[in-house]
């Protein structure tokens, strides 16, 4: 799975750089951690990830950009749903991210791509693993060096800090 894992990020951080070299655009690098939740019929998973962000800026005017970026999020820890371990172990996908300038320190983008999810859930002697691909849109903030953001994959809750480098 880590193999599985490393290809697909590697192949991500390629596609960008090959983005990059056609469109002589920006590249930047955002990491930072996620809250990680979703709903199980009545009960509420949650736990945290790590998470990667490798983009470029497309095309730009004062006040709008087009991007494009590649984001990993990997599980941290786990939490436990009708006694059973349950935790997603990587997200990884691609998405345009359309962001409005509103100042020189503040914008506001959207985000909708496509994502590919993995979970893992253990318990009673037994041990699952499941992955999906899926569509998924949100909403964030940017202030100057920091992102703040919200991302929906298939009724899974992504709330997301991260550091632009």
């Amino acid at each position: 799975m880590r193999k599985m894992l490393k290809n697909t990020i590697f192949a991500s951080l390629l596609a960008t750089t090959a983005f990059v070299g056609t469109a002589q655009a920006d590249v930047y690098f955002e990491l930072g951690l996620t809250q990680i939740s979703a709903d199980i019929e009545r009960e509420t998973i949650s736990h945290f990830g790590a998470t990667g962000v490798v983009g470029t800026t497309l095309k730009a005017t004062e006040t709008f950009a087009h991007k494009v970026e590649a984001l990993a999020v990997i599980g941290l820890n786990s939490d436990k749903v009708y006694g059973v371990d349950a935790k997603l172990q990587s997200l990884i996908g691609a998405a345009y991210r359309p962001t409005i300038k509103l100042n020189d320190s503040v914008e506001l983008h959207a985000r909708v791509g496509v994502f590919n999810g993995r979970a893992k859930a253990k318990g009673f002697g037994a041990s699952v693993s499941e992955s999906s691909t899926e569509v998924g849109f949100g909403v964030g903030i940017d202030f100057k060096r920091v992102s703040l953001s919200y991302l929906n994959v298939d009724d899974t809750n992504f709330v997301t800090a991260t550091f632009r480098f």
